[in-house]
C-alpha cells in the first residue's frame, strides 16, 4: 500500500461529479427550471475543491441571461451564485437546505411583484 501525503486531496471522478450535479438538479422542481428556460447543465469544481451544478437561465423578470452555480458546501448545504453575462456575481446565498432550493432560486431570479402575482392565483388541491 502506498502512503498518501496529507496534502493530497482525493479528487472525484467525472461520474461522481455528474452524480452530485444530477442529485442537485433532482432537488429543484422541474417547473421552476422550465419557467427560467434553464439549460446547458454541467458539473463543476470550484476553486475550493467543492462540487456542484452550473446552468444558464434566460428571460426571467430580473435577468435576461445569467449563469447559476449551486455548490454543495462542506456542511451538506448548498451555496447559490448568480453571475451576469459578464461573469460578475450579482447575487449569492449560502447554507440553503435541499427542500428550500426551488423557492430560493425562484426568489433570486424573479421580481417580488411577479412572485406575489403568481401566489395570489395559485390553486390549491386537496
Amino acid at each position: 500500500m502506498k502512503n498518501k501525503s496529507t496534502k493530497e486531496r482525493k479528487t472525484m471522478t467525472n461520474n461522481e461529479m455528474m452524480q452530485v450535479a444530477e442529485t442537485i438538479r433532482s432537488q429543484i422542481h422541474p417547473t421552476v427550471l422550465m419557467c427560467a428556460a434553464a439549460g446547458n447543465y454541467g458539473a463543476y469544481e470550484n476553486e475550493k475543491g467543492l462540487y456542484g451544478i452550473q446552468f444558464k437561465i434566460s428571460n426571467t423578470s430580473k435577468y435576461k441571461f445569467a449563469t447559476i452555480r449551486i455548490t454543495l458546501n462542506g456542511a451538506d448545504l448548498y451555496d447559490i451564485e448568480i453571475k451576469n453575462i459578464r461573469g460578475r456575481i450579482v447575487e449569492s446565498k449560502t447554507d440553503i437546505y435541499c427542500d428550500q432550493l426551488s423557492s430560493i432560486l425562484e426568489s433570486m431570479w424573479e421580481k417580488k411583484e411577479i412572485l406575489n402575482r403568481w401566489t395570489k392565483k395559485e390553486v390549491m388541491f386537496a
